[in-house]
């Protein structure tokens, strides 16, 4: 069995700052923590502009003006959601739950509000996030599995996205049950541990790091900004004798200077990988639509696959996503300048004694 680690930290400036002393109330990032990660929130939305201030900011509309002319017709309803003030989606509601084939070697379970992939390699199987609870992990990503000709006990590796329950809600039953290898962000294993819960503490991911079972490779990133070390990953799928690249993100909004810049970080690495499709754990947000779950219920589907396109048009997606956050920073710029004062980055007189 072919299992191996490969780290390769990248010098990429994406907004993780160490900070001796606490922060003070009112001031983004952590709390009482030796990192830090500015404007870090529970869902990723800290720095929204209001929806006036969006509106009425003329730097603002003009590049969604210009958005409006990069999304043209084929992404005029990506257009319609991202460029808003704070990046909305409609998300489905819960359903019973299902398990889908979406390529070759992936699966897709969810919930109807969020799902976790099932890679199948040919040494075992990859778990990418947990779904909300260990009634769903049983009842949806197991039996998903089995449906599938998978067993379970070959789950070797479970990668989470962040550590949000809806990611990680059913981690602690898998982990207990079939002691895999768990990787999750530093600063987000430093949040799940405090809370308690019986887990035991995995890899920390390292920016860049390889992560290899059989004949399959991901290759995983820090993505901060929807939490302090949300991750995200390009990795392989086949489908009708070809291989190709996917891009998993954690999360699809940003608002800030540093929430923006890992995003645009990862794309350029996903523009490299030539990545034919962007996805989350959540549909609607991205390229993964419950229309698209609906259609895979058929596999292979008949025609074109529902979920790829050319790297060409996937670039296209990723610039015009970029283009509507800069929207929404360039409406709330007073304020996050405020908050980026030359005395942000300077110990208070006084501070060391």
């Amino acid at each position: 069995m072919k299992v191996r680690f490969t780290v390769g930290v990248f010098l990429a400036g994406i907004g993780l700052l160490v900070a001796v002393a606490a922060q003070g109330q009112g001031s983004f990032g952590s709390q009482n923590t030796l990192y830090t990660m500015p404007e870090a929130g529970q869902g990723g939305g800290a720095g929204d502009p209001t929806a006036e201030q969006f509106a009425a900011s003329p730097e603002a509309q003009a590049i969604v003006a210009n958005a409006k002319r990069m999304a043209g017709t084929e992404y005029a309803a990506e257009f319609a959601r991202f460029c808003t003030w704070n990046a909305t989606a409609v998300v489905a509601p819960t359903t019973p739950g299902e398990t889908v084939q979406v390529f070759d070697n992936w699966y897709y379970a969810t919930n109807g509000m969020v799902g976790a992939i099932i890679i199948k390699t040919s040494a075992g199987i990859i778990l990418w996030d947990t779904l909300n609870s260990e009634a769903e992990a049983k009842t949806i990503i197991e039996a998903g599995m089995r449906k599938f000709g998978l067993d379970p006990v070959q789950i070797k590796y479970v990668v989470i996205g962040h550590h949000h329950r809806d990611h990680t809600g059913g981690l602690e039953y898998i982990q207990r049950t079939y002691n895999p290898t768990v990787l999750m962000g530093k600063l987000d294993w430093d949040v799940l541990m405090a809370a308690g819960g019986g887990l035991k503490r995995g890899v920390d991911i390292l920016d860049g790091q390889k992560l290899t079972l059989g004949d399959t490779t991901l290759t995983l990133f820090l993505l901060p900004g929807h939490t302090p070390s949300s991750i995200s990953g390009i990795v392989p799928a086949t489908y009708r004798g070809r291989t190709f690249n996917i891009l998993n993100l954690t999360a699809s909004r940003f608002s800030t200077y540093a929430s923006m810049a890992p995003f645009q970080r990862i794309f350029d690495e996903a523009k490299r990988a030539k990545v034919e499709a962007v996805i989350q754990a959540h549909p609607e947000i991205n390229m993964l639509k419950t229309a698209t779950v609906e259609a895979l219920r058929k596999y292979p589907v008949p025609g074109p696959h529902p979920l790829l396109v050319s790297p060409e048009k996937a670039a296209r997606y990723m610039d015009l996503e970029l283009e509507c956050g800069r929207a929404r920073i360039a409406a709330n710029k007073t304020a996050l300048d405020k908050a980026r004062t030359p005395e942000y980055y300077r110990t208070p007189d006084g501070g060391s004694k």
